[in-house]
Parts: C-alpha cells; sequence; structure tokens
C-alpha cells in the first residue's frame, strides 16, 4: 500500500484531484444557476451533475498515465523497483472499476428517459383506450369578442353529449378548457393527447351572425396528428342543439363505440330552447365545478346562484340550471359560509323542482346524492341516489368525486381511491380530483401514493405554485422537512390564498421557526377573516391564529383576548348549527385555552360522541384529534398520549411531521411515550 501512495503522490493524482473537486463545485454552482434561466428540464441539470461525476474518476486515470511537463503532455514513465508492476496493476484495476461503476451507475439512475418521473413514465406508456376523446375549446370566429363564451358553449355541449357514452372514455371540461388557444394559435395535439391520455381529439370553430351559426369542427387522431374527419354546419341560429347533437353523433360513428337507444335519446335531448338561459347556465357551472379553486369560494358561487335564478326565469322547464342551482345552494350550507336553515330549504325547492320536471334525470339525481350528502349527512340515501345517476353519467367527474367522498366517509377508504381515481382519469388537470386523490392517501399515511399522483398531474402540465405548494406539504407531513414547503411558499405569488388556506400554512412555517412577528404580519395583510386549515371542511376565525401565535410565544393575555373573540364568534356558529361537531371540537380548544378544563373536556367528547367513526370516518378523526388537543393544553397528559395512540393507527391527518414540528404538541414534546410515538411514524 505503502508503494501506492507514493505512486500516486509521484504522479501528482493528488493535485488533480484537489482541483477537479474546485472546479467541478464551480460548475455545479453555475450550472445550477444557468440552466434554471433557460428552463431547462430537470434531467438535463442531473445529467450535467452526472458527467461532472463520471469526470472525476476519468482525470484520475488520467493523471496516473500522464502528465503535463515543459515539453507537453506525456506519458508518466513507471516507477523503478519491486513493486512498479504490483502498484501500477492494481491502481490501474481500482480507477478503471471505479469509471466503470460510476459509469453504469450514472446510466441506471440519471439517463434522462429513466428520470422522468414515475407518473410521467406511466403516462407516455399506459395503453390509452382507444375509444377516448378530449373535446377541446372551440375557436370564437365571430366579429363580436362577447361571443366566445359562446363558442365555449357549443364545444361544452358537444362534450356533454359524448359524455353520456357508456363506451367513450371522455375528458371532463374542467381539464380541457385548460388548452384554450389564441385565435389561429395551433396546438400541439401530440402533447394535448399524451397529457390527457386519449386517442382523439376534437378541435372547433363558430362564427355567430344574428340569425346565423357556422360550426366547423375536425376530428383528429392525437397519435399521429392526422384529421380523419371533419365537417362544417351552416345553420340557423335556432338549430344550435341539433348541431351539438349532430357532431355527437358524427363522433360516435367515426369512433365505432355502441350506443344504447336510451344513450342517444339523452344526446337528442335539448337542454333548454333559449340560447340566452344556455349561457347563463354555463358561466354558472364554471364556477360551481371549479370552487376549490377560487379565491372568493362565498362571492363566486352567489354569482353563480344570481346567474341560475336569471336562466330559471327565462325558462322555468331548464332542469340543469335548478340541479346546478341545488348544488350551489348545498355548497354554501355546507361549507358554512351560510349554514342558516333559509339555504338548506333553498336547495331542497330547487332539487325538487328538478325531479318534478324529469324524475328520470341523472342529473337530478346526482344532484339529490349531493343534497342528502352535504346538508343532512345521509350517506345511505345519498348513496342510492347516485345508483340512479349512475347509468346516465358514465363520464360525470362529478359524480365520482361524490362518491369518493361519501366512500371515505364510510370507512370504505379503498372505494374512495377507486373512485377519485376514476375522476382524475376523466379530468386530469381538475385541481377538485387530483387533490381528493392525494388528500385520501395523505388520510391513509400512503405517502409515496400521494407524491406519485402529483407527479402525474406535473406529467400532464399542471406545474402551478399551489400544485408545488401541495406537493411540498406531502414531503412535509411525512419526513418533517419544512424547507422544500418553505421555498414553494416563498416562490408563490404573495397574494395567493385559494380558499383562504394558504395563508395558515405561511403562519405555521413562521411559528415553527419562531418568528411571531412574521406570522403576525401575514395575518395583518390577509383582508380575510376567516381560514381553511388541515382540510377544506372548516372556516376558522382570524382571532384563532391570533391566539395561536401569542400562545407559542408565551403571551397569555394576548392569547386570551384572541381565544375569548374565537369563542364568539363559534358560539354565533353554533346558534345556526347547534350540533355541529367540528364547531363544538374547536370552541372546546378554545375552553381549554381559557383556563375551562371541565367545560373543555366536555365539550370535546360531546363533539366525538357526535361524530363517531360509524357516523362519519372522516370528521371522526378530527374530533378526536380536538380532544386529543384539550387534554394537551389541560395537561391530561396520559389521556392526550392514549388518543393519539388511536389517531395514529386510523386513517387521519395526524402525521410524523405535524406532531414533530407542530407548537399544537409542545406540552408533550418532553414525554418520553410521545416521542416513541413519533419514532414509530419517522420515515
Amino acid at each position: 500500500m505503502s508503494s501506492i501512495f507514493s505512486e500516486l503522490k509521484r504522479r501528482r493524482v493528488y493535485r488533480v484531484a484537489l482541483a477537479y473537486g474546485i472546479i467541478a463545485s464551480g460548475l455545479i454552482q453555475v450550472g445550477g444557476t444557468i440552466l434554471p434561466i433557460f428552463h431547462a428540464p430537470d434531467w438535463a441539470q442531473q445529467v450535467f451533475v452526472v458527467a461532472i461525476a463520471v469526470g472525476f474518476p476519468l482525470a484520475l486515470v488520467l493523471a496516473w498515465v500522464f502528465d503535463l511537463t515543459t515539453e507537453g503532455i506525456q506519458r508518466t514513465p513507471n516507477a523503478a523497483g519491486p513493486h512498479r508492476y504490483g502498484a501500477r496493476h492494481l491502481l490501474g484495476v481500482a480507477l478503471a472499476g471505479t469509471l466503470i461503476a460510476g459509469c453504469a451507475v450514472a446510466g441506471y439512475y440519471w439517463h434522462p428517459w429513466r428520470n422522468v418521473p414515475t407518473a410521467q413514465r406511466e403516462i407516455a406508456t399506459d395503453d390509452i383506450p382507444q375509444k377516448s376523446i378530449a373535446v377541446l375549446p372551440f375557436e370564437n370566429q365571430s366579429s363580436e369578442g362577447s361571443n366566445a363564451f359562446f363558442a365555449d358553449g357549443v364545444q361544452d355541449q358537444v362534450l356533454t353529449n359524448l359524455a353520456k357514452v357508456a363506451e367513450l372514455k371522455v375528458i371532463s371540461n374542467t381539464s380541457v378548457r385548460q388548452y384554450k388557444a389564441s385565435t389561429g394559435a395551433p396546438r400541439n395535439l401530440r402533447e394535448v393527447g399524451r397529457q390527457l391520455g386519449v386517442t382523439y381529439v376534437l378541435e372547433g370553430s363558430v362564427q355567430r351572425e344574428p340569425n346565423r351559426l357556422r360550426v366547423t369542427t375536425r376530428l383528429i387522431d392525437a397519435r399521429t396528428d392526422s384529421q380523419i374527419w371533419a365537417e362544417t354546419y351552416d345553420r340557423d341560429a335556432a338549430d344550435l342543439f341539433a348541431i351539438q347533437s349532430e357532431i355527437a353523433q358524427a363522433i360516435v360513428n367515426q369512433l365505432q363505440a355502441k350506443i344504447s337507444p336510451e344513450q342517444k335519446a339523452w344526446i337528442e335531448e335539448r337542454p333548454t330552447s333559449d340560447i340566452v338561459a344556455f349561457e347563463l347556465y354555463l358561466r354558472a357551472k364554471e364556477i360551481i365545478e371549479t370552487y376549490l379553486d377560487l379565491q372568493d369560494v362565498r362571492g363566486s358561487v352567489v354569482q353563480a346562484l344570481q346567474w341560475l335564478d336569471e336562466a330559471t326565469q327565462r325558462d322555468p322547464t331548464f332542469v340543469l340550471a335548478y340541479c346546478y342551482a341545488a348544488r350551489a345552494h348545498d355548497l354554501l350550507y355546507f361549507y358554512d359560509l351560510d349554514s342558516t336553515p333559509a339555504q338548506m330549504r333553498l336547495a331542497e325547492a330547487a332539487l325538487q323542482a328538478a325531479l318534478r320536471l324529469r324524475p328520470d334525470s341523472a342529473e337530478a339525481h346526482l344532484a339529490a346524492a349531493d343534497y342528502y350528502f352535504r346538508c343532512h349527512r345521509d350517506y345511505d340515501r345519498a348513496r342510492a341516489e347516485l345508483e340512479l345517476a349512475r347509468p346516465g353519467l358514465p363520464n360525470s367527474t362529478p359524480f365520482f368525486i361524490l362518491a369518493g367522498y361519501m366512500s371515505r366517509r364510510q370507512n370504505r377508504w379503498a372505494e374512495g381511491e377507486r373512485d377519485f381515481k376514476t375522476a382524475v382519469q376523466l379530468d386530469p388537470r381538475n385541481p377538485n380530483a387530483y387533490n381528493l386523490l392525494s388528500d385520501t392517501y395523505i388520510l391513509e399515511r400512503k405517502f409515496p401514493e400521494a407524491m406519485d399522483s402529483y407527479l402525474r398531474v406535473l406529467a400532464a402540465g399542471r406545474a402551478t405554485p399551489v400544485l408545488l405548494i401541495r406537493g411540498a406539504q406531502i414531503d412535509f407531513a411525512s419526513s418533517g422537512n419544512y424547507k422544500p414547503l418553505r421555498e414553494a411558499l416563498a416562490k408563490a405569488p404573495p397574494d395567493l390564498d385559494i380558499g383562504g388556506g394558504t395563508t395558515p400554512l405561511r403562519v405555521w412555517q413562521a411559528l415553527i421557526n419562531r418568528d411571531y412577528a412574521e406570522a403576525q404580519r401575514l395575518l395583518v395583510i390577509s383582508p380575510r377573516e376567516d381560514f381553511q386549515d388541515v382540510d377544506f371542511t372548516f372556516y376558522y376565525p382570524k382571532a384563532w391564529y391570533e391566539a395561536i401565535i401569542a400562545r407559542t410565544k408565551g403571551d397569555q393575555g394576548a392569547a386570551r383576548a384572541a381565544f375569548q373573540k374565537v369563542r364568539t364568534i363559534l358560539e354565533k356558529r353554533l346558534e345556526v348549527k347547534p350540533e355541529h361537531a367540528r364547531t363544538i371540537a374547536v370552541l372546546a380548544q378554545v375552553d381549554a385555552n381559557l383556563g375551562q378544563k371541565e367545560l373543555a373536556i366536555n365539550e370535546a367528547q360531546h363533539a366525538v360522541d357526535l361524530m363517531p367513526v360509524s357516523k362519519d370516518a372522516y370528521d371522526a378523526a378530527l374530533v378526536l384529534e380536538g380532544l386529543a388537543q384539550v387534554y394537551t393544553w389541560t395537561n391530561q397528559t396520559d389521556r392526550a398520549i392514549e388518543l393519539l395512540q388511536k389517531l395514529v393507527s386510523m386513517p387521519g391527518y395526524v402525521s410524523y411531521g405535524y406532531l414533530k414540528m407542530y407548537p399544537s404538541w409542545d406540552p408533550l414534546r418532553n414525554d418520553a411515550r410521545f416521542q416513541k410515538i413519533c419514532e414509530r411514524m419517522a420515515p
């Protein structure tokens, strides 16, 4: 060995290794700065780093064999002595082996094609159904720009008609509307087909004049980007719905899909005879189907209801408008945006109007399922209504999302996964669909599957700030590493706060870093008065976070004042919904922090009694966590630990990162049993 080290020194291999390390470090830093500026893909940056790493053993081999002299590069002469061949042979083999191994590892782990995220490879290689289609937004070629929404309406109804055919896979409108192109701009249809997982793409244009309508369509095979069918319809404006039905029938014939007499009748049915009412309905429908992606949920849903009321005033027989009005009222009631009994009565009135007009309407039965689910928590009756709706909605994302909601609340987690997976397949760019699938995995603590679902969305071209934040949340929940989440929040627009769910994340991050001034600043600059935290079914008052900040800071006076404000707000909510378990569970935590120990424990236990797992597995875990928090802040450590042991054995949001980092569990931090729970959950 001594001869080997002597030979390394003589051949100046040490110097080369040191110099290479310095230069390589500089190159990696420069590359990490420059490549993202040019939007280089991740694999290109990784290949750059790997190339530098592979070059290291190559540089050592060259340093061993050659030397830089005043006469140029020359082969290094062998040393004299008995060990000259052994040392040379041994080191040569070692260096060559290192080089080969480095290349093999690099080729296996960092090959550009291999390093594409798993989900993206799946999208590229999965067997896409032959009879699958995406109906892209139609181009508005009318002289008036105000007709753009009319063009969208033509496309939407063609899509809706095709979605009635059970043998077809039809991508929902939430996903396809994101491919809306500017006038005359071509779209990469092969890429669209890959991202959406379809074989065919339908494009079109609409030209609307006062009494005339021209609709042009063409069907494209996305695999080859070749046109296989095209047609132009030049008719009276009154023939709009007939044109839409004819287009759908033509596509069914081109794709050679089987269609039943009932499905044919559904395609030929006109939703309304009033075009203006139809446009109002389309505007409202877009809001209701994307409510979780809106900054102001309540204001947007109220606006949608105004449009739907106008639509039904123009056409009192407009069944679909009544169905969406019922769903809008359901949302306001369920999310406590307007939880008065009057809101529930309005939902029921709209639903009954739809069922009275069309007792066999699949959309009406879907609205009924939504009503029983959100307004009465009657999951059995809601599921019965879903079964009535199922035959007429084979490609309905709202159908499968609602089915998934109920499955997990009924403790049927595998069915919930299946339903949300179907929703994502039909609507791969719908935030509600992929968030619910990932959320279900998070609840089950299947964090790799949760991350994979987000990678799949990234592969479909949805690298939005919200998506990146939620992906970082998964990493935080599973590993306790908050740096990726902090970076994702820092890169997001400062005013981003979809549904009031981003500000709490920023506040908790500040509290984890014990930056109380920043946490308070985030609340002050937010115009909102309530926020969503943990999940998207409960709104916490701003004063709740003011109290948490003061408590974590150790300012007992400020904490008490803020908790008292929260109590007043929650009491008013309970006047409207007296037995709302989630509200009572939060009220109990407030009273625990106000020093009302017995009252807090009784309230928290009452919330648990109102919402057992047998009634609602989703909410049961949340109210049980509320009881654990009450025990934590009333010095009932044994009971708190016992409940935590139960919580981590059932689906819920209690995760390793949450327990390890959140100040909510500070009173238990030094307990050996708490530490053991964290150790068992650690990655």
